[in-house]
This record gives structure tokens, C-alpha cells and sequence, in this order.
């Protein structure tokens, strides 16, 4: 089986994570493919550079989900001449700088809905539409010991991180994967 590019349409991306929407930057490349608009420190009190996971000092203009994906567009383009559109999941992005580290991913405590579904998108020539792909309320994993108290089989220390619901006292226990948890 073949495969062409011009087969694909595009990508999701942001699926299952709280990595905000945040705004766009305008296009600044030096090779056409990284946008350096907030890199070495530059346009840093421009509200499209917010990095509130550090990521600029990596070298890294991802520092928002809309960032992200236009240099990923951006990069397509100029190495394979290939032009994707993209859907972004915002079933979890509502609230930035809720984690106290950005590696943390497990039933992130504070974290909330991000848009609606909509076609209406920062960019409507690369992005297609915003969707909840990954269901608002699904526990990403379960805690340590399960609500009902039984110890979990499938537990993940991610999900015992200091950001994740259940790892305070206190705080309601985390089910498995998948199950209903709205904390």
C-alpha cells in the first residue's frame, strides 16, 4: 500500500491534555520553519508569548496549543510541501497555570472545559474546528487506593503527582481510566 501526504488531511493535536489555546503569534522565522517570535527573549510582554511550561527556554515556540500548531503547519509546508489542517481538542485546556509542573498529565486539579466545539478558529485556513475529542470528566487514572478502597492494579505514579485530584488528603480517591470522575 502507497501512501501520499495529499491522502492525509490533517492532524489533532492537544488530545487528552491542558496545553492552553493561548494566541497566536505572528509568523517571525529565520529558516521558515521554527517561528522565533518569543524566542531569545524577544515580544516577552506580548500576550502570545505567555509560557507558562518554560518552553522558550528549550528553544521550543510551542508555548500555547495555537502556536504549536501553526509551526507544525509551518514546518509541513516548507519540508514536504504539504499544507495539513488540524483539529485541536479543548475538552481540558480551559484554565492555564494550573500545574505546578507542565510534565504532569494525571486528573489535573483545577483544570476545566475549554471551548465548546466550533468551527469558528483563531485561524480557519489551517484549523478546522476545536472539539472535546477526549470526554470532559473521564479520569485519566486511577489513584493508588480506588474509591471504593480496593488498591488499584493499573496504577500509575503520574497520577500520584502533587497536581493530580487524590493525591492530597482529603481529596475524593481517582477510579480507573476512562470511569466518571468530575473533580
Amino acid at each position: 500500500m502507497n501512501f501520499n501526504l495529499s491522502d492525509l488531511r490533517g492532524f489533532t493535536t492537544n488530545v487528552a491534555n491542558y496545553q492552553p489555546l493561548g494566541v497566536m503569534c505572528p509568523w517571525q522565522s529565520g529558516d521558515g520553519i521554527r517561528n522565533d517570535y518569543c524566542l531569545n527573549n524577544q515580544h516577552q510582554s506580548d500576550i502570545c508569548c505567555q509560557d507558562p511550561c518554560k518552553l522558550e527556554s528549550q528553544w521550543n515556540p510551542a508555548n500555547n496549543e495555537l502556536n504549536y500548531v501553526q509551526n507544525t503547519y509551518k514546518a509541513f509546508v516548507a519540508l514536504a510541501n504539504y499544507a495539513p489542517h488540524f483539529i485541536i481538542d479543548t475538552g481540558r485546556n480551559g484554565q492555564a497555570n494550573m500545574r505546578l509542573d507542565c510534565a504532569n498529565w494525571c486528573n489535573i486539579r483545577n483544570a476545566g472545559v475549554g471551548l465548546t466545539p466550533t468551527y469558528h478558529t483563531a485561524d480557519t485556513t489551517i484549523i478546522d474546528a476545536y472539539h472535546w475529542l477526549k470526554t470532559p470528566g473521564e479520569s485519566d487514572g486511577c489513584t493508588q487506593t480506588l474509591p471504593d478502597g480496593s488498591q488499584c492494579k493499573r496504577f500509575d505514579s503520574m497520577c500520584a503527582s502533587y497536581d493530580s485530584v487524590g493525591s492530597q488528603s482529603g481529596e475524593p480517591r481517582a477510579p480507573e481510566a476512562g470511569s466518571w470522575f468530575d473533580y
